[in-house]
């Protein structure tokens, strides 16, 4: 993503996204099971399929040092993890993407691992 040179505080200033169905807050794409207590957040079904394109999208044509996180409001991530696309796709097309995970896009590189310490109690 370039920003517009007649603003030099756009450069460094990271660009934000959020994924939801009606702007603002994504809770709606979580099924009435989901537990913010819980490893992954469980999804509604019928938005897994969009949401796994809308991750691909990003992932393919998204900025460089992309990364995505689904956390609770307040909560900052429990862990880091570099994933490429096809796996963000895969996590997000089965319903597991992490509560409290960050994923970094790994463009280019076939290696996923563990960006930093599981700070997770």
């Amino acid at each position: 993503m370039e920003h517009p040179p007649r603003w030099p505080w756009a450069r460094q200033t990271p660009a934000r996204a959020v994924i939801s169905e009606e702007g603002g807050c994504a809770c709606s794409l979580l099924s009435d099971q989901a537990d913010w207590n819980a490893d992954t957040w469980a999804m509604r079904p019928e938005i897994l399929e969009q949401l796994a394109r809308t991750l691909q999208i990003l992932g393919e044509d998204g900025p460089p040092n992309l990364f995505v996180q689904a956390l609770w409001v307040g909560e900052t991530p429990g862990e880091t993890v570099r994933v490429t696309t096809a796996t963000l796709v895969t996590l997000g097309r089965s319903s597991r993407l992490g509560t409290r995970t960050r994923y970094e896009l790994s463009r280019g590189d076939a290696g996923e691992q563990r960006a930093s310490n599981d700070t997770r109690s």
